[in-house]
């Protein structure tokens, strides 16, 4: 008897074009459409996401002086703040990278750095694949969050950690290049003496 092959056109990634390179006050574009907005007060340690055409409030970030920052999810956990760093826990892979583990309801998700994507998303069950990930299109585009099937059902939560993470690594970054030029500067200066 033989065996018929059935081949099926795979969804698309839903594209999510933010309007800058603002991880704090942007809009967030799907199919050229408002999808979400993301504001934040402005001292700074309020950020909310949005759905763009009900102003629904998805998730809250609060970043705080002396307690732990928190985020909470109206739609899930009853709205109750957590820990951000229970949240997003960081743990180490047994190749020693480090990740970022969150809990989903279609599991455990890893979120670390990506050569290509800068940073991506992958379930427990396939390390290799991402199930979202940054992409730009050139170097003065703004990011876009690619997401693939399966993660509709918590979009704002991958949203969340992606933008908790970017800030993360530009403050690093940031840091990083101010400690080069400190050092550029002293051994210019260690020269002229």
């Amino acid at each position: 008897m033989d065996s018929q092959l059935t081949l099926v056109n795979p969804t698309p990634p839903v594209c999510l074009d933010f309007s800058t390179d603002s991880m704090i006050n942007t809009t967030i574009y799907r199919d050229s459409r408002p999808a979400y907005t993301i504001s934040t007060e402005l001292q700074g340690s309020t950020t909310d996401l949005r759905a763009a055409g009900t102003s629904e409030l998805l998730a809250r970030i609060c970043r705080k002086e002396v307690l732990p920052d928190t985020v909470s999810f109206p739609n899930i956990n009853d709205s109750k703040d957590l820990r951000l760093s229970k949240w997003l826990r960081r743990c180490t892979l047994p190749d020693g990278i480090h990740a970022h583990l969150i809990e989903t309801e279609v599991g455990n998700c890893l979120l670390k750095k990506h050569i290509e994507h800068r940073l991506a998303l992958y379930t427990e069950y396939d390390p290799e694949t991402p199930v979202a990930h940054w992409e730009r299109r050139d170097n003065a585009s703004p990011l876009s969050l690619i997401l693939y099937a399966g993660t509709e059902n918590f979009h704002p939560q991958i949203i969340t950690a992606f933008i908790v993470q970017e800030l993360k690594m530009r403050m690093a970054e940031k840091a990083d290049l101010v400690a080069l030029s400190r050092a550029a500067a002293r051994s210019t200066l260690g020269r002229r003496a």
